[in-house]
């Protein structure tokens, strides 16, 4: 008989046999279960997963690009070890665009129950990470809304009959993707689970869920339950208040609930809202008053936006009067949008009175004026 012949295994040569889809897929996996020594090595790990997100790009197969990109998604736990906000903010960053990424494959593909699986594995290892949560809000953009009532139901399920670790994590995906699909019911069971005490915060966000489904009475009944809020609580308290008084058409009482919102949080979000219920007149006063004197020690980028989406041309060259050379610390690519609508809306030379102080290294620009040049 004859012998037969010895094979050497060559770890470098297994690894060359691979496609890039299987390097990947290990290299992923090795990351989530902690096993990868890029985990000491945060720059270099970031960079294996960007270039990772630019190959899944260019695989053809979109079932496997949807399974890798689970597996980056999985990852999502690195942003709560970044040392600083700014790493924390690269690393969200990243994983927003993997989520987006999952997001637009999940869309076009098919075969929704793969798809379920996929989002049900990353809601049940859920730790709180921006990037899966980008998936889980927009779960109404890829999933039929009884597919994925049924993915929630046996998730409700797993959480309540399992002692999860993560169990309130779990529960924050359910609301998420209960939010998406406006399931008012079942966020709210998630809701309590989560918070059986029935905290004001939890109330009113029940009631917000009733309110998004269109359920208003139901809406208006969660929203009674609600006893003395206070700070952010009072906040999301009457600005549902106002929400509702407007869907129903007693606009009295919504200009009353915006007023009141706005005098207690004179925030810009609320200014807005109670700009798009009064007269236009009012809304001027409103806008004027706050250049002058709410808008703290300098130029606030929220505002321009507000009074370009209000078309308050006025106001914004009077607040500009004010502000023009923090132009120059202020971001490129939103002042280039606020521009480019201006010119949109034929405002050219407000448009490039803004331009002239753009500059796209705000941290290394020095003030300039070369409309008089």
């Amino acid at each position: 008989m004859a012998k037969k012949k010895k094979v050497f295994k060559s770890a470098a040569l297994s690894q060359a046999n691979r496609s890039r889809e299987q390097r990947l897929r290990e290299n992923l996996i090795q990351v989530v279960n902690g096993q990868s020594r890029l985990l000491n090595r945060p720059e270099d790990l970031y960079e294996m997963l960007a270039d990772g997100l630019d190959d899944i790009e260019t695989f053809k197969d979109p079932r496997e690009q949807l399974e890798l990109l689970a597996w980056t998604l999985r990852a999502d736990f690195i942003a709560f070890k970044a040392d600083t906000d700014e790493e924390k903010e690269g690393w969200d960053a990243l994983f927003y665009d993997a989520g987006t990424f999952f997001v637009e494959l999940a869309s076009q593909y098919t075969d929704k129950d793969y798809v379920a699986d996929l989002v049900h594995d990353l809601a049940l290892r859920h730790v709180g990470g921006e990037g899966r949560s980008v998936v889980f809000l927009s779960v109404e953009e890829f999933l039929p809304k009884e597919r994925a009532q049924t993915l929630l139901a046996e998730l409700l399920d797993a959480v309540t009959e399992v002692d999860q670790g993560n169990r309130e994590d779990i529960l924050d995906a359910i609301c998420d993707m209960a939010d998406s699909i406006k399931d008012a019911t079942i966020f709210a069971k998630a809701a309590l689970l989560k918070d059986p005490d029935k905290s004001n915060a939890t109330l009113i966000d029940i009631a917000n869920a009733q309110f998004m489904a269109g359920n208003l009475e139901l809406a208006k009944q969660w929203l009674g339950d609600v006893r003395n809020p206070g700070a952010e609580d009072e906040e999301a308290f009457l600005d549902l208040q106002a929400a509702i008084a407007d869907r129903e058409g007693r606009k009295s009482d919504c200009i009353k609930m915006a007023h009141a919102l706005y005098e207690k949080f004179p925030k810009v979000v609320n200014l807005g809202r109670l700009c798009a219920f009064v007269s236009a007149q009012e809304a001027t006063s409103l806008l004027q008053e706050y250049a002058r004197f709410r808008s703290g020690n300098g130029l606030e980028m929220d505002f321009m936006q507000l009074l370009v989406s209000l078309k308050a041309y006025t106001v914004l060259e009077e607040y500009l009067d004010m502000f023009e050379k923090e132009l120059t610390v202020q971001d490129a690519q939103d002042l280039n949008e606020i521009s480019d609508a201006l010119e949109k809306d034929g405002q050219k030379a407000l448009a490039q009175r803004i331009r002239d102080w753009t500059v796209e290294e705000p941290e290394e620009a020095e003030g300039f004026d070369n409309r008089d040049s």
